[in-house]
């Protein structure tokens, strides 16, 4: 897959989305986000480019090969959490300085009233699409569909900048491009260090877990004001967090995405995992 394919794909994905969720907002015009309805949106416009890869690149494997959902070396795993960990201080004290200077006029504290006002049980649900099924869903996508047929024909540098550049830009809001492109790159990094689309998922899911708890944890304290900073699902209006911090977790996260990266060309389960991503 070449580059420019690869742009094509992710602006159809993305314009289907909206005309998706253009049409369901069409019938349920209601002033509420309905979190759900956009998910699955989402879910459908990015499952059908999946399948639109799938079919023109390699039509007879199963859609777990393709995407690259296979084992691995096991320390990617708990490096991934870690690294999910790492990554909350930077990305999200980039995302407060953008837009304290370039406001984006979007308040994303409506999602801390959705929590306060859900039961438990929409609570849970709104967990499982915040912190599974939606770093899931775009992995699958980004790091699978696109990223491993553009490997065929590019090398690792151009396929995680374009990958982390597609993701991205697929959110829309011009604030989070930076952050978010900060967050697929690692993202990127671990793909193909590890072989295996399990990794990066899992530190997908657990970036997002931290923005959920600190969702329940605004909405128990009935504070609307207080919204957290998340790449895959909600960013924040305001987010104050001390540079000591910022700058530990900034370097923490440069160590572990050096030790992925020294891993991948050391452990023989990565060495197997990139090899079937080639083959």
């Amino acid at each position: 897959m070449s580059v420019v394919a690869a742009v094509g794909w992710v602006a159809g994905v993305t314009f289907l989305f909206l005309w998706l969720l253009g049409v369901v907002a069409s019938f349920r015009p209601a002033p509420e986000l309905d979190v759900v309805s956009s998910f699955a949106c989402q879910a459908a416009a990015y499952l059908l480019g999946l399948f639109g890869v799938l079919q023109l690149h390699a039509p007879r494997a199963s859609i777990r090969e393709f995407v690259g959902l296979r084992r691995t070396h096991a320390a990617f795993y708990p490096l991934a959490v870690a690294l999910g960990f790492a990554l909350e201080g930077p990305v999200a004290a980039l995302y407060t300085l953008i837009e304290r200077r370039w406001p984006s006029g979007i308040n994303d504290a409506e999602l801390v009233r959705v929590f306060v006002e859900a039961s438990a049980l929409e609570r849970a649900a709104l967990g499982l699409i915040f912190i599974a099924l939606g770093p899931a869903l775009e992995e699958v996508f980004f790091r699978g569909a696109l990223a491993r047929p553009m490997h065929w024909k590019h090398g690792a540098p151009l396929v995680i900048a374009t990958t982390a550049a597609l993701f991205a830009v697929a959110h829309v809001e011009w604030q989070k491009f930076l952050p978010i492109g900060i967050f697929g790159v690692a993202l990127g990094v671990l793909r193909v260090a590890s072989g295996s689309l399990a990794p990066p998922i899992l530190l997908h899911a657990t970036y997002n877990a931290i923005q959920c708890f600190a969702l329940l944890s605004a909405a128990d304290a009935g504070s609307v004001n207080e919204v957290p900073a998340a790449a895959g699902a909600a960013l924040p209006e305001t987010t104050a967090m001390p540079g000591w911090l910022v700058a530990a977790s900034s370097a923490c996260a440069l160590v572990l995405i050096a030790l992925a990266c020294a891993l991948g060309n050391r452990a023989e389960g990565a060495a197997r995992a990139r090899e079937k991503d080639l083959s």
